[in-house]
């Protein structure tokens, strides 16, 4: 072979060589090529989302969230996101954490209409508003029932500072009635328990007090003072009368008694029977079925005798 073709022969070989080397480096840098493109993403817009719908988007694109801040927007809602780091459309690799800020909503707030909300209700209402409870008060309101809102500060379908608190009115339902206590003094215990009960007053304490004058179980004096004014289901407190005691024998007795139906009324007569002779310790005239209880001093031991028209219907040995 000349010296002409072993040249040529090694420039074949060379450019084969060369060719083969470059083959090698385009095919490996495809291959990087390739993988790395395969472990990038592309980064959603998340703005205007909510919260977990922004999270949820994130791990289905193999990217996570994190709250960097947060900030007061007119046009996104609360829980809402903002804005982005990176921002959308950018490739970045796999598993690359995407700060957010998140919208705390406007710094004004719209004011709810609390009229006819209970107290819990409203306090509800109010926090979800982005607003606070504040003061409440408390009046009478003949058309408004009781524990319900009557009135509020400030008004309702105003724009407020967020966490603005909002004071309230609560009604206490109906002004209850009020009267003139009247003059229930030497009347009858029983009596009086009837006239406090149907004018819609509560019975109260019942205290005894000695008497030589009165008949056991006489209303002596009340509390509150006759011609106060006095509201519906307000207590009524006694003194009642008793016997003056007889040192170490007298002893209090709970006389009950109820009259039998009928048209008239009757005189029920209590009479303690001793060794000294009877002796009437009360009397009264009664309507027909009444049930009459009566705190009596017995001055000993005896024969408790009771008699209607006269007519004796019980007896009882006391104490």
């Amino acid at each position: 072979m000349t010296g002409m073709a072993r040249v040529g022969l090694l420039a074949k070989i060379l450019v084969l060589a060369a060719g083969m080397i470059l083959i090698a480096v385009l095919s490996a840098w495809l291959v990087f090529a390739f993988l790395t493109r395969g472990g990038e993403v592309t980064v959603p817009d998340f703005s205007g989302m909510e919260l977990k719908a922004a999270l949820e988007r994130a791990s289905r694109e193999k990217l996570g969230i994190r709250i960097s801040g947060t900030g007061f927007d007119q046009g996104v809602p609360p829980g809402h996101v903002i804005s982005q780091d990176p921002g959308p459309g950018i490739r970045t690799r796999k598993n690359r954490i995407v700060h957010v800020v998140v919208s705390q909503g406007t710094r004004t707030v719209f004011v709810p209409n609390l009229k006819d909300r209970n107290l819990r209700n409203a306090e509800l209402v109010l926090i979800q508003a982005g607003l606070n409870l504040g003061r409440v008060g408390r009046t009478f309101h003949p058309e408004t029932p009781l524990g319900k809102a009557v009135a509020q500060f400030p008004a309702p379908d105003l724009f407020v500072p967020r966490g603005t608190a909002v004071n309230l009115l609560l009604s206490e339902g109906p002004r209850p009635d009020t009267y003139l206590l009247p003059d229930l003094t030497d009347l009858p215990m029983g009596e009086v328990l009837d006239i406090i009960r149907n004018w819609g007053l509560t019975p109260g304490r019942v205290e005894e007090e000695e008497s030589a004058v009165l008949p056991p179980g006489t209303v002596m004096a009340i509390n509150p003072a006759p011609g106060s004014p006095i509201t519906e289901g307000q207590s009524v407190h006694l003194t009642v009368s008793r016997m003056p005691e007889r040192e170490g024998t007298s002893s209090l007795y709970l006389f009950q008694y109820s009259l039998p139906p009928g048209l008239l009324d009757r005189t029920l007569t209590v009479v303690l029977q001793t060794g000294e002779g009877p002796r009437t310790l009360w009397e009264n005239s009664m309507s027909p079925g009444t049930a009459v209880t009566v705190p009596l001093t017995v001055p000993g031991p005896g024969i408790l005798m009771v008699y209607l028209d006269g007519t004796l219907v019980e007896e009882k040995q006391v104490p």
